[in-house]
């Protein structure tokens, strides 16, 4: 039996009303009357439970994962409000295990992601393991934590891709879906096995300024010292600007100058946006910055996150087997959306010529990303990435 796949969009404001209609247009077009999993995203005013039950009695999903976002993304394009519902039927020879852990702050984040990784284990002994999907609330401030844990249990060969969940860049509350249950200070994941078809490109298209540094002094996602100096010196001497000016400005800094981290093995530099400048002259990044780190300040511009989502895309079609694809899954960085603004549907148009017009899309706009700093020839770690746009195409 070939993967079978469908999806259904609602713009509705009541949340029943919108899953009813989200269900329905799914199923509609879905060959059969149960579902091996439903994936939903949509924005955060429709975040309930009662949008849960609809959709799993309507649908009937031996699993259902998903989470908020900023915005949703389909083949009929990016919106601020909705739901977006995927249904998927598996081949025979495609296994899927599902699990969540909640209380993450409460926790140690490093055993949480273990307990998330051991749980999706437990039903999938001598099978081939091949992909793992992580929904993590986007608020949780030890994401990098909860990834190591996880692939300290998966295993480092296997790709783990992801996305924290976003809210209305309020950053008050984002929302995990797992079965029934709307969850906040949680993560939930998908492990797939038995050789699934699939390629995945990640990339972020800013580019280093200036010389590079060092992080002298740092704890988790907190840097209090680069290159022996206060942290916040850095932004201070590249702006010509005080602490006080510079975070009124902080969103905008934040999204146009990032700081590059530099790792030995990888090509790439993995992007941290700036959470917060502090009054100690410290500087919190949303991700962990490890001490002695060689990092670069960034900037982005709208024609080189244009760029980078392209060559994302086609690494994704790289990977697949026989280049066709079934479906398409994005997580893209609420950064992104920003800096692109009126122009942010040109990433889902690249996209759509990649693959095709008429292959079934879905995503959604996220506070960070998991994955792999490449997708082909990939080193087997996965990291906690900022302003990425992160591709997933599955074949039959």
């Amino acid at each position: 039996m070939a993967l079978k796949v469908s999806i259904g969009l609602s713009t509705q404001r009541d949340p029943i009303l919108a899953a009813k209609e989200a269900a329905q247009k799914a199923k509609d077009n879905f060959p059969k009357d149960k579902t091996d999993l439903a994936i939903v995203f949509s924005s955060c005013d429709l975040s309930s439970e009662s949008l849960l039950k609809v959709i799993n009695m309507s649908c009937k999903s031996t699993h259902l994962i998903g989470s908020s976002g900023l915005g949703i993304i389909s083949n009929q394009g990016i919106l601020r409000h909705g739901v977006i519902v995927m249904l998927l039927g598996l081949e025979e020879n495609i296994h899927l295990a599902s699990a969540c852990v909640k209380y993450i702050k409460e926790k140690s984040a490093l055993a949480c992601g273990e307990e998330l990784g051991e749980n999706l284990l437990t039903n999938f002994r001598n099978i081939r393991r091949d992909l793992s999907l992580v929904f993590s609330d986007g608020l949780i401030p030890a994401n990098t934590e909860l990834v190591t844990g996880i692939q300290r249990r998966l295993g480092m060969g296997m790709p783990l891709l992801g996305a924290s969940a976003s809210d209305n860049l309020t950053f008050d509350k984002t929302y995990i879906y797992f079965k029934d249950e709307v969850l906040d200070n949680a993560a939930a994941g998908l492990l797939w096995g038995g050789k699934l078809n699939f390629g995945f490109g990640i990339k972020h298209g800013w580019r280093p300024l200036g010389k590079p540094h060092r992080i002298t002094k740092s704890e988790g996602n907190t840097a209090t010292e680069i290159d022996g100096k206060p942290a916040t010196l850095l932004y201070e001497d590249y702006f010509g600007k005080k602490i006080s000016e510079l975070k009124k400005e902080l969103k905008r800094i934040s999204i146009f100058y990032p700081i590059g981290i530099k790792l030995e093995e990888e090509k790439e530099f993995l992007l941290r946006n700036i959470h917060s400048l502090n009054q100690d002259n410290s500087i919190t990044f949303q991700g962990n910055i490890p001490e002695n780190s060689q990092i670069r300040l960034m900037i982005g511009t709208k024609e080189t996150c244009l760029n980078a989502a392209s060559e994302a895309a086609q690494e994704a079609k790289k990977g697949l087997r026989d280049h066709q694809c079934k479906f398409v899954l994005v997580f893209d960085s609420a950064s992104r959306y920003i800096l692109l603004g009126r122009h942010a549907n040109k990433e889902l148009e690249i996209i759509k010529d990649t693959f095709g017009q008429n292959t079934p899309i879905i995503g959604v706009y996220t506070y960070g990303e998991q994955a792999p700093l490449r997708g082909i020839s990939y080193l087997g770690k996965s990291y906690f990435h900022n302003q990425t746009i992160n591709i997933l195409a599955v074949g039959g």
